[in-house]
């Protein structure tokens, strides 16, 4: 073989070293699995037999731990069209907080409203133990929805939680100042890397 014939060879192995890598990240970001309503409606349904911790956070900046069960991670890997499914699933309090976080990998703005609308009040935080793990998985799905800062910077940030106490009022007085412009507010980055895909809801 030619000293050329060894050079060329020699950059086209790199070239394939090289962008490999990038080449797997980007079917693996993008990768959605193929499922009908049927599928998801039956995921949803084992929500109820495996038990969520839900999210934590370790760490400052924060880094997100979510714990995803089996079929969480199936109903994400479903993308968008799982989103009208979940919201049919919304109002159930077995399962509420489970449906919110989906919610939060896989919606749209149609989703907003009614994450919000299922928070817990500030009264109901106290009385209820699970009302606070609702508000949180709702304060992280709203966050990555809309990228606004209402409770945390969008991309993580120093850990410091606004609205403690009356999240809900908080994220109530961002959606009517915002929900007509909405699609433009929406349309910004995500970096919650938590969530499959980047937690971005929009699958090309």
């Amino acid at each position: 073989m030619s000293k050329n014939s060894l050079v060329i060879s020699g950059l086209l192995i790199l070239i394939a070293t090289i962008f490999a890598p990038v080449g797997d990240a980007i079917c693996q970001k993008t990768k959605v699995l193929s499922a009908t309503d049927a599928d998801i409606e039956g995921w949803v349904d084992q929500l109820k037999s495996y038990s969520w911790e839900g999210p934590k956070n370790f760490t400052s900046p924060i880094h997100w731990t979510f714990s995803f069960t089996v079929p969480m991670r199936k109903i994400l890997d479903a993308g968008s069209p799982a989103q009208h499914v979940l919201l049919r699933h919304l109002g159930d309090p077995e399962i509420t907080d489970q449906i919110i976080i989906l919610l939060g990998g896989v919606g749209d703005a149609k989703s907003i409203e009614p994450i919000i609308e299922s928070m817990a009040h500030r009264d109901d935080i106290n009385a209820n133990p699970e009302a606070r793990k609702i508000n949180l998985a709702a304060n992280i799905a709203l966050t990555n929805i809309t990228a606004a800062e209402v409770i945390w910077h969008r991309g993580g940030g120093i850990p410091f939680e606004r609205c403690p106490d009356d999240p809900k009022s908080c994220w109530s007085e961002w959606w009517i100042k915002n929900k007509d412009r909405i699609e433009k507010e929406i349309d910004v980055d995500r970096r919650y890397v938590n969530y499959p895909n980047y937690g971005i809801h929009k699958v090309n």
